[in-house]
């Protein structure tokens, strides 16, 4: 996995065990022509954002957590990449000869991936655990070039 988010850890765990077994079978399989490509998708345009979700309220321990998610998805839905765009890279993916392991799509998919692969650990936990939404938000912009609506 490249990064986790609080308040997100069955959806992590599910994205980082996809992304493990994928990469194995990549080695396992490279020496029977065999290519396995995984597709890191952003921000996508999708019916799941089309949902009303409730606005958090400001009682529970997690807030300042979907505050922050609600403001990543809220600037990234305007800039959402359309689904066929992604389902253009998989094409590409599967029709190449030599696949790239790894293909990040949409929008903040590169900027958060490499930004966090430049960061500490200690660095990364600190942001997450961050109670200052201005704080946050200045370093979420000056560490990954993306500002949040927050």
């Amino acid at each position: 996995g490249r990064f986790a988010a609080p308040a997100q850890a069955p959806y992590t765990a599910a994205k980082w065990a996809l992304e493990g077994v994928s990469e194995q079978m990549a080695m396992e399989l490279a020496p029977f022509g065999i290519r396995v490509a995984i597709v890191e998708p952003g921000v996508t345009k999708s019916a799941i954002f089309a949902k009303n979700i409730d606005a958090p309220n400001d009682t529970g321990a997690y807030d300042a957590h979907y505050r922050r998610m609600f403001g990543f998805y809220g600037t990234g839905i305007p800039n959402a990449t359309d689904p066929l765009e992604v389902a253009e890279i998989v094409r590409h993916a599967i029709e190449t000869d030599e696949p790239e392991l790894r293909y990040l799509v949409s929008w903040g998919a590169a900027e958060i991936a490499n930004g966090r692969d430049q960061m500490a650990d200690a660095d990364w936990v600190a942001l997450g655990a961050s109670k200052d939404d201005a704080e946050y938000r200045r370093r979420f912009r000056d560490l990954f070039s993306l500002d949040l609506d927050i």
